[in-house]
């Protein structure tokens, strides 16, 4: 795999479709499925014992019977395992929250979907080959933009983890490789997207994306354990999980436990815990953070696709339907689903990069929970 594919794994997780190309779709498991508990434990296990991970962790919530499995630790220095309130980098996951604003935005009528970012954003792609007055909101959200990726190669090395960066800077590095395809042609996932729409909501707020995520989502329903830090803020706040990075052919593990939010800001830099993901899927799925017609166009995927604005949908090989996301960001590998009979799973992996029998193992854990 080359340096930028890993990467962009990093950045993407794979993404749920290519997840689901190899462990979640129908046709495509040679033997039946082993669900449950005892299955989820399975999972990761294997991801400490043969993918390098400190630890693992999976939790099921909304069963009646809530349960969890553990592997390894929560770092180096401390024996014990990834619990339910331990603070975790949660990468893409991010994008359910920024996501969210942005359509409670449109709700109050300060913004419209299939308005060309540039009627709120004035000069940002000038001088690129993107139109602004074709690339919508909608299509920022669902990842339809044609705009390029700004974040390959920065979290190839340590250094830049712990950089300040100015975040406009990231919108017009992925603007400046120019259109990638026609807007609203074809998916293709680009964390500048997200970049752009927490530009966005700054903008027409007049606050920063971390204070309308706060004020509109977490304080309200008290989700306590989970924000998205100012620059320079590199640590979470205790307990947290200790992030490693895998190195290719050698035994050396990168402690990634520090990263300035700046790197993948509202692409990727919120922090939460497994409670608190877990309560945030009920809420934003029991309707109670989004009106109905606008939930509806969240989950709605595209045409033949799984990406919603912002929420990935697909239906697990057990013919149950999920919405949530997964995310990977420099030594945490994330998964966070709803299932429409309102299990929850949550799967927390201490290791990066996200490389196809990490995101394989990973996926059969939230699988064999939501499934068992």
């Amino acid at each position: 795999m080359s340096l930028l594919t890993r990467t962009r794994r990093w950045a993407v997780l794979a993404t749920v479709a290519a997840t689901a190309a190899v462990a979640l779709a129908p046709g495509a498991v040679a033997a039946p499925p082993a669900y449950g508990k005892a299955a989820a434990q399975a999972a990761v296990n294997a991801l400490v014992s043969q993918q390098r991970a400190m630890g693992s962790s999976a939790f099921l919530f909304g069963s009646g019977a809530d349960w969890s499995v553990h592997a390894g630790a929560v770092s180096g220095l401390e024996n014990r395992p990834i619990g339910d309130r331990d603070h975790f980098r949660i990468g893409s996951l991010t994008k359910m929250y920024v996501s969210t604003v942005v359509l409670q935005l449109v709700g109050e009528g300060k913004l419209a979907l299939d308005t060309g970012f540039g009627a709120y954003l004035p000069g940002l792609a000038t001088g690129t080959t993107n139109d602004d007055t074709k690339i919508t909101v909608r299509h920022l959200l669902q990842h339809t933009s044609g705009i390029a990726e700004y974040l390959n190669v920065m979290v190839a090395l340590p250094t830049n983890w712990w950089r300040t960066y100015d975040v406009t800077a990231h919108a017009k590095s992925g603007l400046s490789h120019g259109s990638q395809f026609a807007p609203g042609s074809k998916y293709g996932y680009s964390n500048t997207n997200y970049i752009i729409l927490g530009l966005i909501i700054e903008k027409l707020t007049g606050r920063p994306v971390a204070q309308e995520i706060a004020e509109r989502i977490l304080i309200p329903h008290g989700l306590a354990n989970t924000g998205l830090q100012s620059a320079g803020q590199q640590l979470m706040p205790t307990p947290y999980v200790t992030g490693y990075v895998a190195v290719p052919f050698v035994p050396v593990r990168v402690d990634s436990r520090s990263q300035d939010p700046t790197m993948a800001w509202a692409a990727g830099a919120m922090y939460s815990t497994a409670t608190d993901t877990a309560k945030f899927l009920d809420l934003l799925l029991g309707g109670h953070l989004l009106p109905p017609a606008l939930l509806t166009e969240m989950k709605t995927p595209l045409p033949g696709g799984f990406y919603g604005l912002g929420l990935s949908t697909f239906e697990l090989p057990c013919g149950v339907r999920v919405y949530g996301h997964n995310g990977a960001i420099p030594g945490y590998l994330t998964w966070g689903v709803i299932a429409e009979n309102g299990r929850k799973a949550v799967v927390l992996t201490s290791v990066t990069p996200a490389e196809e029998p990490r995101v394989k193992l990973a996926s059969d854990a939230m699988t064999a929970a939501v499934c068992g």
